[in-house]
Order: structure tokens, then C-alpha cells, then sequence
């Protein structure tokens, strides 16, 4: 065999007989993969200086590319740690822009990125590498991937791995496979290569996430509760549960994985809780309670936690989210209104700021597609809402948005347009912006009463809401991405709080609480979930 410098070698031709999906449930507790073996000539510092590269934007790398590289390099672990330039980004941000032109998913975007970590370490080569191969996928030729001009054009080498992706996994089943799985398949590597794709598979995650959402703009923040989960850096989730006694930990052991034990880690009792991540990566999480409000942060992407520090005094309900630059917002109210706190440095806080608002409120907080904060806030008799007028800006007066009412949550569409829900009494209510500067009127969806809501994401970008209330648990889900929903479906029986994370490979994992513990569900396939079972050995603390 030739050269592999740079690139695995093929071990056959484009296309080939579709393959046979194997349940993802299989796939939920799998380990995390090896790290590959030391090979200098896969290491951009040797294989850079060497071969030849054009450039992936015309116009070249931006200012931008360097400033969002500098951003992630901190939180890369594989080939790409500390190796991110301007010019990398300006590849990558090329090939995730071609995924979105498709109109494909950010999965599509993370399995494109895994590969030309691995083929080329996101490097338009302009010259052969392994036989005939060239451009950031290693395309061949001569065998029939590309002319070679074709394959040095990203759009074009772009679409060329996403036609074979579809070819070999129709209808888009390469949804409901591993990021890794995927590109070794489409790309036709020796078998004993194809780990080194989901080796790549959570640096890719990052990438793509960042890129697919403007760097930091357009960041959506988590829904908070009494149960909230976050992704770390490394595409691992978190989740935290607020308790009589305090809060409790739990985290996967490897991306897409198995749960590790519940870790007491103290804090406010019967807490609210936060989450979000702050520029660098590091995940931050709020507690407030009647009478307290402490947060608690990572010490490095995906490192341990610090001890609790007190951020202010007690209230009702708290909701943060970034800024377009990355900066967190927080939000709480209390019997006199909604307040606000926001970054003024990486470790570095504002004072409390009074807005007015409901008191007593409960928050949600999403982006707009432009990146400017919305928060929302509902009590017993109002529904407010509120903006930034600007990115990273200031903010608005409070808006009437309807009635009263028990809870709500907020998603955004595949287009960016924002979609709200909030119960009551008679069931689950929606409002929706037609246009991003306008929005619908309330219509009724039935559903569960007086439930407490979260939303999630489902892989091909369908907004999906979980509601749950003392006698049942039930779902609705976009029939397409913007689409209308679903009629409600039964998803379990009754609790207290639920609460929906994503994986890294864009599985939907649902938590349930109740004076039981916390439950987890996710699913096992595009569209189907596994049953409710506890999180790991243990029912973990209860939530009231």
C-alpha cells in the first residue's frame, strides 16, 4: 500500500449495498473509546509543514475564525487540542455551512467534521497524500468521489461525503447512528481504522456546535428547575437534583454512555436550579432558594466542580443563559419583580439590576436568531416578556404576553423562531413567532393540567415538549422541523419535575422526579425510547 500520511487508507470503493442498522440501545452504554495510537504523520504539527494546502474561503480565514479557535482549543481533548488556527476554522466553518445549505442537521455537521479531523486535520490539501487522495476528505478520483479540482472545493467535497453518508445510510437512518460509525462506513477505511472516527467524535460535537451557532451567538440556554442537566466540554451530560437535604450530582462515565453513582454536593435545600456554560467551557450551576443563592462552577472544561460560593439573596425562580459574546445572564425573581446579574469578565459579576416584571415569576430564557436574549416570565395571574434590543445589549420593557398560568417552557425552530408553551388548568397552551419580530396568538393543545414543562431537540431539529403532573407524564413532538405538533402522548406516569438533555450524538434523554427519586428515559432510535429506569444504581434524591 501507498503512503497514509495525513489519511486512512481505503479498503474499497464509494457506494455499496445499504447497512443494516443496529439498535442504538446498543449503543447507549458503549465505552468511550481508545485514544489512537501515537502517529506522527496524523499530528498537525508534522503533517502541516509538509503538503500543500489552498485555501477553504476565497475570501480567507476571518477574524472571527481565529477569535471562535481560540475559544474552543481549551475544550478540544483528541488531535485538534490546541491546534485549532484561524485557517482550521475557516475549513470547518465552510464544511458546516455546506451541511446547512442541505439542509441537514448539526449530527450531519459533527459526522462531516469527525472526518476531516481524521483525514486531513481539517487541511485542504492540495496535493495527493494517500495515492490520489486530496482535500479535506482525502477524496479519490480515480475512485469517483471527484474531478480533482472538485475534490480541493469544500462545497463540492462537502456534498460529495453527504451524497455517499445517504447512500449508505437511506432515509436518514445515519441519525441513529454513532458519529463515528457513519464516517468510517462512508469514507470505506480498514476496519481496524474506523475507531479513530469517534476518537474525534466529541471535538467534532464542539466544533460543529460552535460553528452551526455563529460561535457563541445563538447559544440556547438550558431549561431550569428542580432537575436540570447540561453537556460538558468533552460531550459528556451532567445532570444535578435539588433535595430536601441539598443538591446531588450525577454525570456519564463516557460520551453517550452509562451514569455514574449520585454525588452529594450540598448546596441550598429544595433549590432552583441553572446551568449554563460560560465562555471558556466551563459549566457554571445556580442554586436559589427562599432564603439563599449560591452557584458552583467547573474548575476546567469537564473537570471537577468548585465548592459553593454565594451569588446573592433567596427568591423564587432563576433562568440563565450567554450573551452573543459569551457572557452568562442570570435572571431571578422574587415577591418584588424579576432581577438580573450578568458577567461583566470571565470572573466577574454585575450587581443585581431590578427589572419590574411579575413577581413571584417563573423564568425561561431562550435566544433570538440574531443572538439577542428573550426572557420570559409567568406567575398565577401574568405572563411578561422581555429583550435585549440589541446583541449583548440592553434590555426592553416588560411586555403583556397573556395570562397566568403554572409553568412554561421555550424551544426554538430548526429557523430559529421561538416557540413557547405554558399550562394551566385546562391543559398546555403554545405561542409561536410566524416571523422572528412577531408572534401568534395562544392556541390550546390539550395536554396534561397544571404539568410541569421542558423541551427539547430531537437529532433532526424538531422541537419535542414533555409534561408531567401528579397523575401522568405525556409528550407532543413537531411532525417535521417548523412543522406543527403531534397530538399528546402518554410517556409515563406521574411526578413532580422533568427535565430533557441532549447527547452528544443527538439522542434525547428525558429525567422524571417524584418523591421516588430521579428516572431516566431516552431514546433508543429515531424515534422510539427505552423505559423509565433510575439513572444508575440508585433512585437518587427525591424531588418534591
Amino acid at each position: 500500500m501507498g503512503s497514509t500520511r495525513g489519511a486512512l487508507a481505503r479498503s474499497g470503493v464509494v457506494g455499496g449495498i445499504a447497512v443494516t442498522i443496529t439498535a442504538l440501545a446498543a449503543s447507549v452504554a458503549m465505552a468511550a473509546p481508545t485514544a489512537p495510537p501515537e502517529d506522527p504523520e496524523l499530528a498537525p504539527r508534522s503533517v502541516s509543514a509538509r503538503i500543500a494546502t489552498l485555501p477553504c474561503d476565497p475570501a480567507g480565514p476571518s477574524t472571527s475564525d481565529a477569535q471562535l479557535a481560540g475559544e474552543l482549543n481549551p475544550r478540544l481533548r483528541n488531535t485538534m487540542a490546541g491546534y485549532l488556527d484561524a485557517y482550521r476554522m475557516s475549513c470547518a466553518r465552510v464544511v458546516v455551512q455546506a451541511v446547512r445549505d442541505r439542509g441537514l442537521n448539526p449530527k450531519a455537521a459533527a459526522i462531516a467534521i469527525s472526518t476531516t479531523i481524521v483525514e486531513s486535520t481539517i487541511r485542504n490539501y492540495a496535493e495527493a497524500v494517500d495515492y490520489d487522495s486530496l482535500g479535506l476528505f482525502q477524496q479519490r478520483p480515480s475512485m469517483g468521489w471527484c474531478e480533482p479540482a472538485q475534490c480541493v472545493d469544500p462545497v463540492y467535497a462537502t456534498n460529495s461525503f453527504l451524497d455517499g453518508m445517504e447512500r449508505e445510510f437511506p432515509g436518514g437512518s445515519w441519525n441513529t447512528e454513532s458519529i463515528g460509525r457513519v464516517a468510517g462506513q462512508v469514507q470505506k477505511n480498514l476496519e481496524s481504522e474506523r475507531y479513530r472516527y469517534e476518537v474525534e467524535a466529541g471535538d467534532a460535537v464542539i466544533i460543529a456546535d460552535a460553528l452551526w451557532n455563529g460561535s457563541r451567538r445563538g447559544a440556547h440556554p438550558h431549561p431550569s428547575g428542580r432537575v436540570v442537566s447540561a453537556r460538558s466540554a468533552d460531550g459528556r451530560l451532567e445532570v444535578f437534583a435539588a433535595g430536601a437535604d441539598g443538591v446531588s450530582h450525577a454525570w456519564q462515565t463516557a460520551v453517550n454512555g452509562g451514569w455514574s453513582e449520585w454525588e452529594f454536593v450540598g448546596g441550598p435545600r429544595d433549590a432552583q436550579l441553572a446551568i449554563t456554560a460560560n465562555k471558556d467551557g466551563r459549566l457554571e450551576l445556580f442554586a436559589l432558594s427562599g432564603n439563599t443563592f449560591d452557584h458552583m462552577w467547573q474548575n476546567a472544561p469537564s473537570a471537577g466542580w468548585s465548592g459553593w460560593a454565594n451569588f446573592g439573596g433567596g427568591g423564587y425562580r432563576v433562568a440563565v443563559g450567554n450573551n452573543a459574546d459569551g457572557r452568562v445572564e442570570v435572571f431571578a425573581s422574587n415577591l418584588n419583580g424579576v432581577f438580573h446579574k450578568w458577567q461583566t469578565g470571565p470572573a466577574t459579576w454585575s450587581g443585581w439590576a431590578g427589572t419590574g416584571g411579575p413577581a413571584n415569576s417563573r423564568l425561561a430564557m431562550e435566544a433570538a436568531p440574531d443572538g439577542r436574549l428573550e426572557v420570559f416570565a409567568l406567575s398565577d395571574t401574568t405572563f411578561g416578556h422581555l429583550f435585549q434590543t440589541a446583541v449583548n445589549g440592553g434590555w426592553s420593557a416588560w411586555e403583556d404576553f397573556g395570562g397566568g398560568g403554572h409553568d412554561l417552557a421555550v424551544s426554538h425552530n430548526a429557523d430559529g423562531r421561538l416557540e413557547v408553551f405554558a399550562s394551566g388548568p385546562v391543559g398546555v397552551f403554545h405561542r409561536w413567532q410566524p416571523e422572528p419580530t412577531s408572534w401568534s396568538g395562544w392556541e390550546g393543545t390539550a395536554g396534561p393540567a397544571n404539568a410541569e414543562l421542558t423541551s427539547a431537540r430531537t437529532v433532526d431539529a424538531r422541537v419535542e415538549v414533555f409534561a408531567i403532573n401528579a397523575d401522568t407524564a405525556a409528550h407532543i413532538w413537531q411532525t417535521n422541523r417548523n412543522a406543527p405538533y403531534s397530538s399528546w402522548e402518554t410517556f409515563g406516569t406521574g411526578g413532580a419535575e422533568i427535565a430533557a438533555g441532549g447527547n452528544a450524538d443527538g439522542r434525547v434523554e428525558v429525567f422524571g422526579a417524584g418523591n421516588a427519586g430521579v428516572f431516566h428515559k431516552w431514546q433508543t432510535g429515531f424515534t422510539t425510547w427505552s423505559n423509565w429506569i433510575w439513572l444508575n444504581s440508585t433512585a437518587g434524591p427525591a424531588i418534591r
